[in-house]
């Protein structure tokens, strides 16, 4: 019933690894956990790439740990071909029996499962298949069962969660060929690496939107992607009744990105209930579409007094949702670094004290960096830049802080404490 189906998603098994897409730097994690017996599970933003990189695995499978192609099985749960079946995750073991009797492979499996919230208790099979033992399970998706909190309930410690994220200024470099690996590779292709800074700061990072020179094709996908994230993940998922009154917040919120504000200050200019807005910004969280960032205190319960402040998953949906490019460039320039923070799996914070200082870095139990974001250092704003940075520095005893900007360079000392001011294209591409 199935065998049709099967086939057609395994063109791996005919020698098909031609196009497996811009190598993605997760991957250099991903592979440590091929040979442990966890599940790992690939989560992130509808078509930010989980996919390719699952392939990417499978790649890896074939040339590197020379698995028989036909000891790996890949099915897309999100097909239209399996509608009819999504209900029952019974079906799920009926795909693998006949995949079974098609193939007979020979020891360990490895089993994608991708997009696999589409299938109703698809853990049942997955739990089940799991403990007998022999079969090494991937799975992908963008449901909010899928994050490692719940993750772990669903699949009761079996399983590792690693998030994907849309392309970073690296992978992005990757995929329009500008090699970036070393110093003089940088200095040579310094032009295009700013001209493609440019591009990454408004259309943001998703892999479709980075390899679609059109604009006007990028600007439709965008509008595409925020709409199927929103009417087809978040409202039905978590059954939201008023669908206005979260549209006007999630579009309130990409309009003012980097803003602070309280659940009862929004609740007053939104007209919405506090509760109900709370409620809200965590499906978005869940969905992977919008990060809350609270300020750093030492007590938790202080921490929860304070103003919020929120992050988009990518610039490209500010973009085309909210409000104009040119006139808030810093915003741009802020979610940006976010990203940066966030792709390399940093704890962020922001800190206020009587000044403002961007993020603030945790690693460990210390905080170990404090970074300012703003478009140009000038007379206009560069009193209340240090300031922020400067009062940070000085709470959380750190001798160096960094600001960044769009194209400034240079390093001060003030008051025994060093200042590096670095271009956001630089720094973007030498995080760790």
């Amino acid at each position: 019933m199935f065998e049709k189906f099967i086939v057609q998603q395994n063109a791996h098994w005919e020698g098909n690894l031609a196009d497996m897409g811009v190598p993605r730097l997760a991957m250099a994690e991903l592979v440590k956990f091929v040979n442990v017996r966890q599940i790992v599970a690939l989560i992130g933003v509808r078509r930010c790439g989980k996919s390719t990189i699952a392939k990417q695995l499978i790649s890896f499978l074939i040339k590197e740990k020379k698995v028989d192609p036909k000891n790996i099985l890949f099915l897309n749960l999100e097909s239209t071909l399996l509608n009819q079946f999504k209900n029952d995750p019974d079906n799920l073991r009926k795909i693998f029996e006949e995949y079974l009797a098609l193939m007979e492979p020979k020891g360990q499996i490895y089993v994608f499962l991708d997009e696999v919230q589409f299938f109703s208790d698809w853990q049942v099979f997955v739990k089940g298949m799991y403990e007998k033992g022999g079969i090494k399970f991937f799975i992908t998706g963008s449901n909010s069962q899928l994050l490692s909190a719940e993750m772990a309930t669903l699949l009761s410690g079996r399983s590792i969660a690693k998030n994907i994220f849309p392309f970073d200024f690296r992978e992005m470099a990757a995929a329009r060929k500008i090699e970036t690996t070393g110093k003089i590779e940088k200095i040579k292709n310094e032009g295009k690496l700013k001209k493609m800074f440019a591009d990454y700061l408004r259309h943001g990072g998703f892999p479709e939107i980075v390899l679609e020179k059109r604009k006007e094709i990028r600007n439709e996908i965008l509008a595409n992607y925020y709409k199927n994230i929103l009417y087809q993940d978040i409202i039905p998922r978590f059954d939201v009744k008023n669908t206005r009154e979260i549209e006007n917040l999630l579009l309130y919120l990409l309009s003012n990105i980097g803003q602070k504000y309280s659940y009862n200050s929004l609740s007053e200019f939104l007209k919405m209930n506090d509760k109900t807005i709370k409620e809200y910004i965590g499906f978005f969280e869940k969905s992977f579409l919008l990060f809350e960032l609270t300020n750093y205190q030492f007590s938790l319960k202080k921490q929860e007094n304070f103003p919020k402040k929120v992050y988009a998953i990518d610039n490209g949906f500010i973009d085309v949702v909210s409000f104009s490019f040119s006139e808030n460039y810093g915003r741009f320039l802020e979610n940006i670094v976010f990203l940066g923070l966030l792709n390399a799996g940093n704890e962020i914070y922001y800190h206020q004290g009587k000044h403002e200082c961007d993020f603030v870095i945790k690693r460990g139990t210390k905080i170990a960096e404090v970074i300012q974001v703003t478009k140009v250092l000038d007379n206009n704003n560069e009193k209340r830049e240090l300031n922020g940075l400067l009062e940070a520095m000085e709470k959380f005893n750190l001798k160096t802080g960094l600001i960044i900007t769009e194209s400034q360079e240079e390093e001060r000392k003030i008051d025994g404490k060093k200042i590096k001011i670095i271009p956001a294209w630089k720094w973007l591409l030498d995080l760790k």
